[in-house]
């Protein structure tokens, strides 16, 4: 901590620590000693992040502002698509794009995809998934800044307000009639279900709402289960269970009544949906949480 205040005293301009390397790498420098100006871009806000994976057209946008260090003459905008997205030999490039102040940067379901196909192994969009976008500065003497080659200790800092990185996360317009139907049951951490048991979905009773069968489940055993309501955003498909009373486990009493609350997701046009349960049962040890629960429609 000590040399960074030291270095902050010390530089007025912009200043990044570049770790040696002998071999060229996505930030285009053979060689790195000391220290070099750099250059980065400040985020003014973000547009959108929710992605309709299933519309060609749908995009995810941010708006940069003014930059610092060297002038920046474009941006190349990756997608990361390894674990780790600081690793930049798993980025694909999406595109390049001329800067200016102001600039609203943007990226289309249909422009994703063709990147993400060129990976290795070639990726798909998947509904609920968070995909980094990394920009890449170029400066006017052509050389390269991202979070690849600054600082972390740079990047971790609010008042820089890098727009290095930023999200698309994956989703589609949500239709409660669509979401209806018969499901399998695919995962059941609480173990009420056997797998592969089938539940009917319905939709309602609110104009963005599902009727879902969740717990108590048949194995529980459950007495005069109903459903649980599920309150579905229809831009980002984030799902809410607010807490319901849902059915009784064993007998009618009420210390075997069920209370359960939830949050997870529900995407209508692959027919797949998952929560994160919390069961509350007084008789049978009060609070359970992090239960997970997904249903896949057949």
């Amino acid at each position: 901590m000590k040399k960074i205040i030291v270095l902050l005293t010390f530089i007025t301009a912009v200043f990044f620590v570049m770790n040696s390397c002998k071999k060229n790498n996505i930030n285009g420098f053979p060689s790195a000693d000391g220290l070099i100006l750099g250059s980065y871009i400040q985020l003014d806000s973000v547009i959108n992040s929710s992605l309709d994976f299933s519309n060609p057209a749908a995009t995810v946008s941010i708006k940069v502002g003014g930059y610092k260090g060297k002038p920046v003459s474009s941006i190349n905008i990756y997608v990361a698509t390894g674990s780790n997205s600081a690793d930049t030999t798993t980025w694909v490039l999406i595109k390049n794009v001329a800067y200016s102040n102001g600039l609203v940067l943007i990226v289309s379901t249909a422009e994703l995809s063709a990147a993400l196909a060129k990976a290795s192994p070639a990726q798909v969009i998947n509904p609920g998934t968070q995909y980094a976008l990394e920009n890449q500065v170029v400066t006017t003497d052509g050389q390269v800044y991202s979070i690849g080659n600054t600082p972390s200790v740079y990047n971790s800092f609010p008042a820089y307000n890098m727009a290095f990185t930023w999200h698309a996360t994956a989703v589609c317009a949500f239709s409660a009639s669509d979401a209806a139907g018969t499901y399998s049951v695919v995962r059941d951490d609480w173990e009420d279900y056997h797998l592969g048991t089938l539940v009917q979905v319905t939709a309602g009773p609110g104009a963005n709402e599902v009727s879902v069968p969740i717990y108590p489940g048949p194995l529980g055993p459950g007495v005069n289960m109903v459903s649980a309501v599920v309150d579905v955003d229809p831009v980002s498909d984030i799902a809410t269970i607010n807490a319901q009373p849902t059915g009784y486990y064993g007998s009618v009493s009420p210390g075997n009544l069920a209370t359960i609350s939830g949050s997870g997701y529900v995407f209508s046009c692959t027919g797949y949906m998952t929560f994160v349960m919390n069961i509350n049962v007084p008789n049978f040890g009060g609070l359970y949480s992090g239960y997970t629960f997904t249903l896949q429609k057949q």
